[in-house]
């Protein structure tokens, strides 16, 4: 039988977040790391390595390994978030959005409704909770083929972890539609805001920025269990 793998504690870097979740999604899965490493066609040691911090799988054994342990999106959100550190690191510059979308247009509005995980609830870190918000079509434009997309990267230390999109339901005018969105609170004691906008697939906006600033957000506040419990 295979020893436990040992706790790596706190992960401070991109790569870490990435390993620490591929090692949750593969234990929980009940694979070992050289199971699944002969799942995707790769050596034990590009598993062990991956989970230990120290480098990241190419882009298509990601997306394989994402498939095989059904990660939701979140694993791809911590690869999407080591890729910005390096082009950071060459480039020196932040993501920004891709525009107003050809099919933006004045006819079109939403109106929130409902939610849960209201602003500002106290969690662990590296807590894992799902984010819902109830919105209706109150424009005269349906919803088709839309998504609601994470504005800038979709992990980090410091960042609340989720999906970079979900794909939205066909909403007619007049219907509501809930969005779940899968998420993961950050490892440093503060508070994080993930923020959300409605976007075609080239993450393109229906809502610009001066109609809808802030679009659905997440805000969570991480507090140490010792701090939560000496009350």
């Amino acid at each position: 039988m295979p020893r436990p793998t040992p706790s790596l504690g706190p992960a401070h870097t991109p790569k870490q977040q990435f390993g620490q979740e591929l090692r949750y999604l593969r234990e929980k899965a009940g694979f070992t790391a050289e199971q699944l490493a002969r799942a995707v066609t790769r050596d034990r040691r590009t598993i062990t390595s991956a989970e230990e911090g120290r480098d990241v799988p190419s882009e298509a054994i990601v997306y394989e390994l994402e498939r095989i342990l059904h990660g939701d999106g979140l694993l791809l959100s911590y690869y999407e978030a080591v890729v910005m550190a390096k082009r950071r690191e060459k480039l020196h510059m932040d993501e920004v959005h891709n525009g107003v979308s050809p099919d933006a247009s004045n006819d079109d509005a939403s109106q929130f409704l409902d939610e849960t995980v209201p602003d500002g609830t106290i969690v662990l870190p590296g807590q894992r909770f799902e984010k819902t918000w109830t919105i209706r079509n109150v424009g005269s434009v349906p919803w088709i083929k839309r998504r609601l997309s994470r504005m800038g990267i979709a992990a980090g230390p410091g960042l609340i972890t989720t999906p970079a999109h979900l794909e939205i339901p066909t909403t007619r005018p007049g219907e509501e539609v809930t969005l779940t969105v899968p998420c993961i609170a950050h490892v440093v004691q503060g508070t994080s805001i993930a923020s959300f906008k409605m976007t075609d697939g080239h993450k393109r906006l229906y809502f610009p920025y001066s109609r809808y600033t802030i679009g659905l957000a997440v805000q969570v506040t991480v507090v140490e269990r010792l701090n939560r419990d000496a009350r």
